[in-house]
């Protein structure tokens, strides 16, 4: 799952020069369970990101499974590491008129590339391949979505939960979280903890771009109005959830300041058993089974919310280019990477993120694997993924932004005033379409 935490460190929207569409879809078949591909030799160049060195070997793996039932198809697997480059060249391969039959892109530049009419339509693809209904997800097939059409098939997510240190609940006599807890259970929780002693914390999520688009969410809030054509970064309903975030550390204290956190990781708190709550993403997981001592016994629960439920959804999906001389072949690549059986278990082994099907007899060893109890939380999170906003200047948002709420979180400026600052630069600088 190292990819996701790579997508929420950073994101690259590049303006793109892309081509008109392409020709049109076929009826074709899928990963071979209706429809079958050709017979004759086919060459396929596949651009992707996510393996990454960490998982090079794994992709490779997978690509060996994928020759062997389909000997006829030929895949050049064009990986790059996850970065300005690997964009640069996507978009100027495809500004070119030399796209890859298909490319992996990440949600948040799911829009941008889609919108210049460069991804194939799939959902016949879909059909032919029996796809659409019951193999993938509600969740990550409506990511995949663009005006009621599918544009890419789900290869991997993450999800944001909450991880909960027993131990501490315990000492403190209070019951463990449920996914029916809202922002006050936890503040009160958390109170009561940090009561058990100097350096003890209630929760943890840093106060920046990316936590509050998904808080906001749960407060019935937004940074763009219904029709896309306002920011809304000082509504009523940002401003109170602007203010829960900074009440955390100043009023409740329930969660540390820079000053208390002595440059310490939330991964460090949380293992020396002096974070009960923090919310992060399903990645780290690995890092904990190796890092938390043998006592520290741990478990994860879905998010609180406020007035609704919200849940951070990191995915990175693959589309197939307008331009493929064979659409149908490629389809059936992706969706073989994303659901075969066999594919699906070196992904649970190797820990890259997660598969996207929704059978759970799939993912069984997955959710058995413990610490921390109640991996089901992850799936079930499914169930209230927001996804960021789809913008081109995507980076210039999450920039200014982040300054204004830091300087909340630091106190030199109040809640309202980092809003209506974001807002009046937000206005400014962004081009909404």
């Amino acid at each position: 799952m190292k990819q996701s935490r790579t997508v929420v460190v950073g994101i690259v929207l590049v303006t793109m020069l892309l081509l008109a569409a392409g020709p049109s879809a076929v009826f074709a078949g899928g990963a071979g369970e209706r429809a079958a591909v050709s017979t004759g030799p086919v060459e396929l160049v596949y651009n992707n990101f996510s393996a990454g060195e960490t998982n090079a070997k794994v992709l490779n793996d997978m690509l060996d499974l994928f020759r062997q039932k389909y000997p006829n198809i030929k895949v050049t697997n064009d990986a790059m590491g996850y970065g300005d480059a690997y964009w640069t060249q996507l978009t100027t391969r495809i500004a070119g008129g030399n796209a890859p039959d298909a490319f992996e892109v990440n949600m948040e530049n799911f829009i941008p590339y889609v919108t210049r009419d460069v991804m194939l339509p799939l959902d016949e693809y879909y059909a032919a391949a029996g796809a659409k209904s019951g193999i993938y997800s509600k969740a990550v097939l409506d990511a995949c979505t663009y005006q009621g059409k599918l544009y890419a098939v789900p290869q991997s997510f993450s999800t944001v939960v909450m991880i909960y240190n027993k131990n501490l609940f315990d000492r403190a006599g209070i019951a463990y979280p449920t996914e029916n807890w809202k922002w006050a259970d936890a503040v009160a929780a958390g109170q009561k903890i940090t009561a058990l002693g100097e350096d003890i914390w209630g929760t943890f999520n840093p106060i920046q771009f990316w936590e509050f688009y998904k808080v906001v969410q749960q407060n019935g809030g937004s940074l763009l109005s219904a029709d896309r054509k306002h920011f809304t970064i000082n509504s009523p309903q940002n401003l109170e959830t602007l203010q829960y975030m900074v009440d955390r550390i100043r009023k409740y204290k329930v969660m540390p300041d820079k000053v208390a956190q002595a440059d310490r990781t939330e991964s460090d708190l949380f293992v020396e058993g002096r974070l009960a709550m923090w919310l992060n993403g399903v990645w780290s997981f690995s890092e904990l089974q190796k890092r938390a001592p043998a006592d520290l016994r741990w478990g994860a629960e879905v998010e609180p919310g406020n007035t609704a439920k919200a849940t951070h959804f990191f995915a990175n999906v693959a589309a197939v280019s307008r331009t493929a001389k064979h659409p149908k072949e490629a389809f059936t690549l992706l969706h073989f990477l994303a659901s075969d059986p066999q594919v699906v278990a070196l992904r649970l082994k190797a820990q890259w993120e997660l598969p996207t099907v929704s059978d759970p007899k799939l993912v069984e060893t997955y959710i058995n694997a413990t610490p921390p109890d109640n991996k089901k939380s992850v799936f079930r999170s499914l169930e209230y993924v927001v996804r960021p906003p789809a913008l081109k200047q995507f980076n210039e948002l999450a920039n200014l932004v982040t300054t204004k709420l830091e300087a909340a979180r630091d106190g030199t400026l109040s809640p309202k005033e980092a809003l209506d600052q974001a807002q009046a630069e937000a206005e400014r600088t962004i081009k909404l379409e």
